[in-house]
Order: C-alpha cells, then sequence, then structure tokens
C-alpha cells in the first residue's frame, strides 16, 4: 500500500510547519486539506503558508479556485488521490496537511463520492426552511435529525444529493466499507486547551495586523456574502461591521470565540472519526519525537 503521511488536528497547532519540516527531512511534497486554502483570493484568514515558509517544498491544492467557484468533497476527494498516485510514482512522500477533517476522511477510506449533477432547485426559493426540513425528513429522516431546521444551507444540500441521485445521504454514508486506502501515519497536533487557545487569539491578532478586513471586503465586492468563502470563520464574522451593525473590536472577539468553539470542535471529530496519534506540540522536543516516528514508519514495509 502506498504510504501517505497526514498531518492534522486543530486549528492553529502549527502543522503547516511540521509537515514543512517532514517534507524536507524525508523527500516530501505537501497536499493541503484545508477547504479554505483552496481559493486565490483566500490568503489571511486561511493562514495560507507564504512562498517563503514553504521554503521550496511543493505544495498542491492552494490557490486552485476563486470565490466565485464552487468546491465539493467529492473534487478534493478526486484530485488529491490523483496527486497521491503522482507522488508516489515519483518516489517521494504524499504529506496530506488540514485541519478539515472530512476531506481527509473522505481521502484516506474507500468511499464513493456521489458527483453532484445539476439539478434544478429554483422550487426551494418559496420555501420555508420549515417546510424544506419536512421534506428532507420524507426522503431521509436520518439525516434530517442530524441538521436543524433553520440550517438552510446543509438541508438544501442533502435534499439535493437525494434529488440528483435517488439515494439519501445517510444511505451513501451507511453503504461505504470504511477501509483505509492507504498505509497511512496520521499524526494529530494537540496541547493543552489554555496553549492551543492562546496562540488562536494571537494568530487572529495578527491577521487583523496583515489585513484581513480589506481581504473579507475584496472577495465581498468579487463574490457577495453568499459565497461559499464567506461561511468560514474568519470570514463572515465580518458582514455586520461591513454593513454598520458592530464594531471592529466585536469582530475580533467573535473571530476569536468560534474559532476556539471550532477547535473544539476538531479536538471531538477527530478522536471519534479518525485513528489519530496525537502529539503534544506544545512541548520543545515535539517535531524531534514526530521526525522519529515518521522515519520509523516509513522504514517499516
Amino acid at each position: 500500500m502506498k504510504k501517505v503521511l497526514v498531518i492534522s488536528g486543530p486549528t492553529a497547532t502549527g502543522k503547516s510547519k511540521l509537515a514543512i519540516e517532514c517534507a524536507k527531512a524525508y523527500n516530501g511534497e505537501i497536499i493541503s486539506g484545508d477547504s479554505v486554502a483552496i481559493y486565490r483570493q483566500c490568503t489571511i484568514g486561511s493562514a495560507k503558508t507564504t512562498i517563503e515558509e514553504q521554503e521550496g517544498i511543493v505544495h498542491h491544492g492552494i490557490n486552485i479556485k476563486d470565490v466565485t467557484e464552487g468546491f465539493s468533497v467529492f473534487e478534493f476527494q478526486h484530485m488529491a488521490r490523483s496527486l497521491i498516485d503522482d507522488i508516489v510514482q515519483r518516489g517521494k512522500l504524499p504529506i496530506v496537511v488540514g485541519g478539515t477533517g472530512l476531506y481527509i476522511k473522505a481521502l484516506l477510506y474507500d468511499y464513493h463520492m456521489q458527483p453532484m449533477r445539476d439539478v434544478d432547485i429554483s422550487w426551494v426559493e418559496d420555501k420555508t426552511n420549515e417546510q424544506l426540513h419536512q421534506m428532507l425528513a420524507e426522503v431521509d429522516k436520518v439525516e434530517s435529525m442530524k441538521i436543524h431546521p433553520n440550517n438552510r444551507k446543509r438541508v438544501i444540500r442533502a435534499l439535493t444529493i437525494y434529488y440528483s441521485s435517488k439515494k439519501s445521504k445517510s444511505d451513501w454514508i451507511s453503504d461505504q466499507k470504511k477501509t483505509l486506502l492507504y498505509d497511512v501515519k496520521l499524526v494529530g497536533l494537540d496541547g493543552p486547551r489554555s496553549w492551543v487557545y492562546d496562540r488562536i487569539n494571537h494568530r487572529v491578532e495578527l491577521m487583523i495586523k496583515q489585513g484581513l478586513e480589506e481581504e473579507v471586503r475584496n472577495i465581498v465586492n468579487m463574490a457577495g456574502w453568499d459565497c461559499l468563502a464567506m461561511s468560514a470563520i474568519g470570514y463572515k464574522e465580518f458582514r455586520g461591521y461591513v454593513e454598520g451593525d458592530k464594531t471592529l473590536s466585536d469582530v475580533v472577539e467573535e473571530i476569536k470565540k468560534h474559532t476556539r468553539q471550532f477547535a473544539k470542535r476538531q479536538w471531538t471529530w477527530f478522536n471519534h472519526q479518525l485513528p489519530v496519534q496525537w502529539l503534544d506540540v506544545s512541548q520543545p522536543e515535539s517535531q524531534t519525537i514526530l521526525l522519529k516516528e515518521v522515519h520509523e514508519w516509513l522504514m517499516n514495509p
């Protein structure tokens, strides 16, 4: 089986930096597993690595779409699997890096994703959230119980899956074999909650200084508030400020709070969904430990 190193875990734990060190040590190339870094216009808010920070290591899966375009889990799965084949064929180590858990799970396991065919969903416009949720309950009871009626986007997404394939989302999930396709070493970067939260707060403050507000305004001018990128943490919080309903200080505190909440959800998700080996990166020897473990894994046929 092809060997694939995955470095994931909560946001702001230094995944990109450690991945670059592994790539330098073991002739690797990096595949981004971040659902926001794919957009060319989302640089500051996605904490995307700069050319200088990449230190000559090849990075795939960043800056491949404009915010006016969509990008699905199916597209990521297809792209990343093709990249892994190519990287391995050239004698290098594929290193998948990012905190978008669904991307990583869809890539590593024998999941057959259903490509979304174009279907007419104009009929949803005159339906209330409650009506749409009831429609979902009639065709996919299991999925409807997972989604709040007011989460209109997720409800429409689940309905679209059913109407484009005549198969419910929950059926697609239950039919999967859940078998790993690769010889995977999946490392989750971790640390004490207070340490991670301090790093999150510092990162948000740095993003503001780097010009996150201008980045947001440019994206809104290009694609509007309803584009997928603007639903991400670090972007969506600006809407009230841009429209004059709150202060910049309010925005900063909301981004910090939402990012901390997101990190907590990431801890829970990775613990339950993937065979993660956790590494406490708050300790100074963490990089040495990781490089040693990767070496031992690579030496084991």
